[in-house]
Order: C-alpha cells, then sequence, then structure tokens
C-alpha cells in the first residue's frame, strides 16, 4: 500500500500542483502504474504519438520541451525543472503531438499510465473541472512566456534563460553554478541566432559575468545576471 499523504507532500514541495488537484484516490492509482526510465542528456524522452501515453514526473535533472520552426530550427517552449509534471496535456489530446522533451541532462523520469487519467477527467466532474483550471493556468504561463520571449532584449533572454537552467537564483544571487549547454542549445531557448549569443556570452564573459569552456558555461556574477534578466 502506498503511503500517499507522503507523496502528496514530496509532490506539492517541489513545485508541483498536478497530484493536489486529482486527490489521494486518483494519485495513488497512477502510482500503481509508475515505471522508472532513466535518459542521458540529448535522450529523447517522447515525441508523436509518446505524448498520448502518459504522464511524466521529472524526479531529477532539467527537460526541454521543444518543437520545429519552419527553417527547421529548434524552438525549446519550456524548460521544466526536477519536481515537475510534463506531458499531461499532451496526454488529454487524441491527435499527435507537435512538441517533443528531451533531457537537458541525464535524468530520472516516473512515467503514468494517461488512461487512468482520461477515464477519471471523463467520469468525474470535480476532477474535470480541477483539470480545467490547472490546464488555463499553465496556457497563461506559456503565454506570458512567449510574450516575454517576443518582447525583450536578446541579453535579457539569455540572461533569464540561464537563470532558469541553474539554481543562482534559489541561492540569493552569490552561487557559482555550471551549467552544461551549448551554445546552439541556448540559442534555439531565446530564440536566436548561435552568433548573437555567442556574442553576448563572449561581452558578459570579459565582464567576469560568466566564464565559458567547450559544453559549458559558469555563472561567475549571478547579480549582474539578474540586472541584465529584468533589463
Amino acid at each position: 500500500m502506498f503511503n500517499v499523504s507522503r507523496r502528496m507532500e514530496f509532490y506539492t514541495s517541489n513545485r508541483c500542483k498536478y497530484f493536489s488537484i486529482l486527490g489521494e484516490d486518483l494519485t495513488e492509482k497512477l502510482l500503481r502504474t509508475k515505471t522508472v526510465r532513466l535518459y542521458s542528456k540529448g535522450d529523447i524522452i517522447w515525441k508523436g504519438d509518446d505524448g498520448l501515453k502518459c504522464v511524466l514526473l521529472i524526479r531529477s535533472g532539467t527537460v526541454k520541451i521543444l518543437t520545429y520552426l519552419v527553417d527547421g530550427r529548434e524552438f525549446v517552449i519550456d524548460t521544466p525543472p526536477a519536481g515537475s509534471v510534463v506531458g499531461e496535456i499532451d496526454a488529454l489530446q487524441r491527435r499527435t503531438s507537435a512538441f517533443e522533451a528531451h533531457a537537458l541532462s541525464p535524468c530520472e523520469i516516473w512515467a503514468f499510465d494517461a488512461k487512468i487519467l482520461r477515464e477519471a477527467i471523463a467520469s468525474d466532474p470535480e476532477i474535470s473541472a480541477n483539470m480545467l483550471f490547472y490546464m488555463v493556468e499553465r496556457v497563461r504561463e506559456l503565454e506570458d512566456r512567449l510574450v516575454t520571449l517576443a518582447s525583450v532584449s536578446i541579453p535579457s533572454r539569455l540572461a533569464n534563460a540561464l537563470l532558469r537552467l541553474s539554481s543562482a537564483e534559489s541561492r540569493g544571487g552569490r552561487a557559482v553554478v555550471t551549467i552544461n549547454i551549448s551554445q546552439h542549445e541556448l540559442a534555439s531557448m531565446l530564440p536566436a541566432s548561435r552568433e548573437k549569443v555567442n556574442r553576448c556570452l563572449r561581452e558578459w564573459e570579459r565582464s567576469r559575468i560568466v566564464d565559458l569552456s567547450p559544453g559549458t558555461i559558469t555563472i561567475t556574477n549571478p547579480r549582474a545576471l539578474h540586472e541584465y534578466a529584468t533589463c
């Protein structure tokens, strides 16, 4: 028998509202279908019809949710951290998703059977209403993010992306943090050309805000990076 109360406390303490709105009974049913998946950096976690089968909880690591622009470039929609649920919207659709999820770092993912969720929503009006409010909030968050991407400068977008990928923000702006990511991947998150991203990073390196090495970026002055993020 699952200790659901402790599990629920863990999920909600990790910035995840998803399981708290489902209730303990449905959460326990989902937990019974749990499978643990391990991914290396760069692995595809889901694409196409895969998103219709499972709801995923990121236990550790960072994931990027992306789609492809008309010219074939990646466009990263979100980079949810550990403790987040992903695929919960795709799991309720009846068509193939246009999005993919890739591992930005080594990840442990818990996968739950989406069929149980769909059956519960179809049969329980309260769960259906709670899920509707949750989805509206998620769509609003995505809209706000896209508006921000379209309206602020590249340095501001880049600073925000680096802060999301690091733990600097949660450590009061003092810690030195190293992020394992390529400049190409960073460019796809903004979106912007790799050349413009490189130019900005080189300027910050000269100002001792970041330190650059092949495949890694170390934030040496998080406070200055926060200033760029709010410009």
